[in-house]
């Protein structure tokens, strides 16, 4: 008898799992995938469920399909902030821009003011200054925020500011956190308000969507955006890694009160409450026109892919790129390959030596198939790399978050800046010219010699490249 209830449970049990990685595999087929994807999740779920079936429950989501219901709320905020900037919108009708334009509803805003920041000094000199000028409020975002020299000189500097009345809402990821329990106590006691966007929702079985946005929003008037987290690795203190080479902007104007919704969004979304301080901006103060481009897995079509191959398909003359972690989704190395057979000067800067060998080791496919494309690919050996740039023959620049992977343009959250502004344009062409000259350029017959081993090695780590 207690033989046949176990064999009972135990049947009942590889019915229900078989049963789930049937759903699941009809579920696979109906979501936007590529057929190569589509097919090796049929298999898994239908052939190994057991293993498959948890799995895809936790990694094998796109979308977050209950981010927009947290609009609610919102509407007479965004209303408010939007209505503010519409006299600030402009209309641009080149061939380059309509790549990008086309792809959403978003718009350039004039009267900006921008200040490019070329590594860690220069941004925590200026972020530490502004924050120090704040009078209402701040919002700070960041994907990693570390217990060290530089980040108690910004929890003290934060907690000073929230003493003196101002608002802080510090929206960080629960897998980037790496400050101490005390350095939060001591943040939270002072008034600050600590929320932790995480990507472990287990009740809606996910664990996948993570916010990579680096931003810091003061009293709605100036604004940092780039790939810059707040740690002692970005000033060069690790000896293991050395000089940090990385990009960020700084930007006073109405792109600033524009990208407040996003951060409020994102606050209402992980924490279920609102914010209550009275946003303000925007504020004219300059003669720049930016476009803020944000993305995440909560859209109906992929706009951070579209809008890079997008870019990519505007360029012309020269296409420059400096990304530390380039696994591209196909649709990006199409457009590349398209790119080169139309003769653009295509650069692509890595780092030499990066702080993921992992994901390292599976770049190592794509430059070499971008090689035999004729693309060159330059490796940066003063440090780590780590800046996320794109410049586009002499018409646009960005600066921002993404990696360009497919982690970055599929279920992260992440934001960019563009501008066509010639001053950025021309600091971003020295600025990438002098980066060349601390690189080295590979040969395709480091690839040729590659060992067995290694190339099934860089092969095994791309495999499982959509959740690195």
């Amino acid at each position: 008898m207690v033989s046949f209830h176990f064999d009972f449970i135990s049947v009942t049990i590889i019915c229900i799992f078989y049963l789930a990685g049937f759903i699941l595999a009809l579920n696979a087929v109906f979501q936007s995938r590529t057929p190569q994807g589509t097919m090796a999740w049929i298999l898994a779920l239908l052939c190994i469920p057991f293993l498959a079936v948890p799995i895809f429950l936790l990694f094998g989501k796109k979308k977050i399909e209950d981010y927009d219901h947290y609009e609610n709320g919102l509407t007479d905020i965004r209303r408010k902030i939007e209505s503010a900037v519409s006299e600030f919108k402009i209309l641009k009708d080149t061939a380059s821009l309509s790549y990008i334009l086309s792809n959403s509803n978003l718009s350039f805003l004039k009267g900006n003011s921008l200040t490019l920041l070329f590594d860690g000094h220069e941004t925590f000199e200026e972020m530490l200054s502004s924050i120090k000028k704040a009078t209402k409020y701040i919002f700070l975002q960041m994907y990693i925020f570390r217990t060290d020299k530089i980040g108690t000189v910004f929890a003290d500097e934060l907690r000073a500011k929230a003493s003196q009345g101002v608002k802080i809402y510090i929206l960080y990821e629960r897998l980037g956190i790496h400050m101490s329990k005390k350095v939060l106590r001591d943040m939270k006691s002072s008034g600050i308000f600590l929320g932790v966007f995480s990507p472990i929702r287990l009740n809606k079985l996910q664990l996948n969507f993570r916010n990579h946005r680096k931003l810091l929003i003061i009293d709605g008037e100036t604004g940092f955006f780039g790939g810059i987290n707040i740690g002692d690795d970005y000033l060069g203190r690790y000896p293991e890694i050395g000089y940090w080479r990385d990009t960020n902007i700084r930007i006073r104007g109405p792109t600033v009160g524009l990208s407040q919704i996003d951060f409020i969004k994102d606050w209402k979304f992980s924490q279920n409450e609102e914010i209550t301080c009275d946003i303000l901006g925007p504020f004219s103060c300059g003669d720049s026109d930016v476009l803020l481009l944000n993305s995440g897995p909560a859209e109906e079509r992929p706009l951070n892919l579209l809008q890079h191959i997008g870019l990519i398909n505007s360029a012309r003359g020269r296409l420059w790129i400096a990304n530390p972690y380039i696994i591209p989704p196909q649709g990006i190395m199409d457009a590349l390959f398209i790119a080169a057979i139309r003769g653009v000067d295509i650069r692509l800067l890595v780092p030499e030596k990066s702080d993921n060998r992992f994901v390292a080791l599976a770049m190592e496919i794509y430059l070499e198939r971008l090689m035999k494309a004729g693309i060159r690919i330059f490796k940066y050996s003063r440090g780590m790399m780590h800046q996320k740039v794109i410049l586009v023959d002499d018409n646009l620049a960005v600066i921002g978050s993404s990696n360009l992977d497919f982690r970055s343009m599929h279920i992260n959250f992440e934001n960019s800046i563009v501008t066509d502004d010639m001053t950025i344009i021309k600091e971003l062409d020295l600025a990438l010219r002098q980066d060349f000259d601390f690189s080295v350029e590979l040969d395709i017959s480091e690839f040729k010699l590659m060992s067995f081993g290694r190339r099934l090695a860089t092969h095994l780590a791309n495999s499982v490249a959509p959740i690195l």
